[in-house]
């Protein structure tokens, strides 16, 4: 009954914006965009309206516990899923083995070794911490302590406490904490932090890429996470990629019917690294991977300037299938 709502919601929604951009000549794809934009908050509304309320300073959290799954949502943003019983250790949503991040992970053993150095920016419910494997050292970085405690230590979610119980978590701005890091002590760094509407742009731009790249090894990985409904961010990774001297691919995953029953979504990630032949090595022999390159005449964000207006799906119809 519940999946049935869904798609009703979700057509109404692209209905009904069709139809104000057939009356005002909008193109369609704008329309397609707007009706996502909708069906794409919807199950994070939901969320909100039914579930457990924590309010930190960053917002609201809420969690809803249903019968087969706990989903944690800020907002109008769904952070996270975890599916229950024998699925519990099941990467969800944006995380699944197939998507950029899936396949990175999978992959670090091989591109790295059996003891390589994971860090992530962004904890959320924690997901990622089910592709540690024994001898690998994983770092969180997050930003909200109510975050940590509803990831870690309330017990309401248990990706960290099945999977990486012994990863090191560095509470503040990722940022700031990643500036103190060790020079190349981490051979991937995953930012996933940018799928709400509030994107903190000082970890998009060129200067903070240069951080990147000074905690990352000469060969590192770079995953960037740029899922979201109102921004398509794929130019401002391009521009800080072109400007950092970095190798740059990209993946938009569409996940099967049978992924889809558990709880897995569209996702929308970008490997880069300045090592051009081990970014081949990630993406050598898999089509899905396909080349980043610059949006001509956008101009990279940086410390000084940092515009969203440009990559606003609403304001830049070009941008509705970026």
């Amino acid at each position: 009954m519940l999946g049935e709502m869904h798609e009703q919601v979700a057509f109404l929604a692209v209905a009904t914006v069709g139809l104000i951009a057939t009356g005002r000549r909008v193109p369609y794809l704008v329309a397609l965009a707007g009706g996502l934009f909708l069906f794409g908050g919807y199950r994070a509304i939901e969320t909100s309206l039914s579930g457990d309320r924590t309010r930190s300073y960053f917002g609201v959290y809420t969690v809803n516990d249903e019968p087969g799954e706990r989903r944690l949502a800020h907002g109008t943003t769904l952070h996270g899923i975890q599916l229950k019983g024998a699925r519990s250790r099941l990467p969800t949503t944006y995380y699944v083995p197939g998507s950029g991040i899936g396949r990175a992970m999978l992959a670090a053993p091989t591109l790295f070794g059996p003891a390589a150095r994971i860090g992530v920016v962004g904890l959320g419910t924690g997901t990622l911490a089910c592709y540690a494997q024994p001898g690998q050292q994983w770092r969180f970085y997050e930003i909200d302590p109510e975050v940590v405690d509803l990831s870690r230590d309330s017990g309401k979610f248990t990706f960290l406490r099945q999977c990486a119980p012994q990863a090191r978590i560095a509470v503040g701005d990722a940022r700031i904490r990643l500036a103190e890091a060790a020079p190349a002590s981490l051979d991937l760094l995953a930012l996933d932090a940018f799928s709400s509407d509030a994107v903190p742009m000082h970890l998009m731009t060129t200067e903070a890429f240069g951080t990147y790249g000074r905690v990352l090894a000469p060969n590192g990985l770079l995953l960037v996470h740029i899922s979201n409904r109102f921004l398509a961010l794929s130019p401002v990774v391009a521009g800080a990629a072109a400007q950092g001297g970095w190798h740059a691919a990209r993946l938009v995953y569409q996940p099967s019917a049978l992924e889809a029953r558990n709880e897995a979504a569209v996702s929308d990630w970008i490997a880069l690294s300045r090592d051009a032949n081990m970014l081949a090595r990630l993406t050598a022999n898999d089509p899905q991977w396909f080349a980043l390159t610059p949006k001509p005449g956008f101009t990279p964000w940086t410390d000084d300037y940092a515009s969203v207006v440009p990559v606003m799906r609403a304001f830049n119809p070009s941008l509705a299938d970026d």
